[in-house]
Formats: structure tokens, C-alpha cells, sequence
């Protein structure tokens, strides 16, 4: 099994190489955004450097998982059927849009630390609710996306239907962001963190219940 999503990861990584053009728009979108952003603002506040990085993050990870099913024809999908088991198929596909998203997010971060500085304070409590945050936000995009292909509504559906679903995590990534900025204390951020986990493995439960019915579809 494990040899089977690797091997899936492996494919997505090299059609997503030979069509360099796809990535490159993505990161350049997210660049694009983080400058219009500062020649807008000039200068960033601590509080809407925390609010406009996951607002940027959120967009550009609509962009870069919606095709996530939709890049390949039914043909192919026929052909992972009569080999794969969906189980195998959505966690590949949940771990290459976990690490795009970082990705994304790497860029983002780096582009708005190098415009306006990084205020953060406590490092450590940044980077693992980002990652905890991206998580969520990878599962949310890559199960919505499965779901919008099979109404030939990608784009539209997926926005529609994703942006409701990753609000929880959105709220609590800006809550846990600014108590490591130092804008607010907070002495019951661990609670933040397992609540944080916790609609992780919710998320990623339902989405692993959820993908072999509409695999089947």
C-alpha cells in the first residue's frame, strides 16, 4: 500500500515538473497577491499581517488543489480503479496538496517577511499551528475538489462549498497567529492547539469514509 502511494505522489510530482507553467502561475499568483497587498497597505500591522497571511494562503490553495481531480480524463480514473483502492488514491493525493500547500505557504511567509518583516514572537507555537492549519486546509480543498469533479462545476463548487468547511480552522489558525505574535495572551492555547488536531482527524476521518463512495460514482 505504501508503495502504491508513492508511487502516486511520485506521478502527480512529475506531470506537475512537465507542466511547469501550472506551478509557476500558482506561485506567481501568490506573489502577485502578497505585493498588491503591500503596495496597497505600504505598511502591515502586526494583527493584519496575522489576518491578510492565512486569507492569502486560503486563496491561493483554492487555485492550486482545485485541478487536483480534474486534470486527468475519466480514462485515467477507470484505470486507477481497476488497480488502486481509493483508500490509496486520497491519501496520496491528501499528502501531495498537504506539501503544495506548504509550499505555497513557504512562499507567501517569505514574500511578506521580506515587504514588511516577521513579527513573530514565539516561533515555535507560529510553525505548529501553521502546520496543524495547513493540514485542515489541505483536506478540506482535496475532498471538496473530489466532490465538485463529479459535478463538472469544479471551479465554482469548490469555492462554494470549501470556504464554509475551513472556517473553523481559519478562525483558530488567526487566534493561535496572534498569541504568537504577542497580540493577545492567551493561557489556554494548548486547548487551541488539541482543538486545532482535532478537526484535523475529523476532517481527514470523513474525508477517508467519505472518498471510496464517491470514487465509485
Amino acid at each position: 500500500m505504501i508503495t502504491r502511494i508513492y508511487h502516486i505522489i511520485r506521478k502527480d510530482c512529475m506531470v506537475e515538473l512537465r507542466q511547469k507553467h501550472a506551478i509557476s502561475g500558482i506561485l506567481l499568483f501568490a506573489l502577485t497577491a502578497v505585493f498588491i497587498v503591500f503596495k496597497s497597505f505600504n505598511t502591515f500591522t502586526a494583527q493584519e499581517w496575522a489576518l491578510l497571511l492565512w486569507i492569502l494562503v486560503l486563496f491561493s490553495g483554492v487555485n492550486a488543489i482545485v485541478k487536483s481531480f480534474i486534470q486527468e480524463d475519466r480514462g485515467t480514473y477507470l484505470y486507477y480503479y481497476t488497480l488502486l483502492d481509493p483508500v490509496e488514491v486520497i491519501v496520496a493525493r491528501l499528502i501531495y496538496n498537504f506539501l503544495l500547500c506548504i509550499l505555497l505557504f513557504s512562499v507567501i511567509l517569505g514574500a511578506m517577511t521580506l515587504f514588511s518583516g516577521f513579527p513573530v514572537r514565539n516561533v515555535s507555537l507560529f510553525f505548529l499551528s501553521a502546520l496543524l492549519g495547513i493540514l485542515g486546509i489541505s483536506v478540506v480543498y482535496t475532498m471538496v475538489s473530489a466532490l465538485a469533479s463529479t459535478a463538472g462545476q469544479s471551479g465554482t463548487l469548490m469555492s462554494i462549498l470549501s470556504l464554509p468547511l475551513v472556517l473553523p480552522v481559519l478562525l483558530l489558525l488567526i487566534k493561535t497567529t496572534a498569541v504568537s505574535l504577542g497580540l493577545i495572551s492567551d493561557t489556554s492555547i494548548g486547548t487551541e492547539l488539541m482543538m486545532l488536531g482535532a478537526i484535523d482527524g475529523l476532517l481527514l476521518s470523513i474525508c477517508l469514509l467519505l472518498f471510496p463512495m464517491v470514487w465509485k460514482s
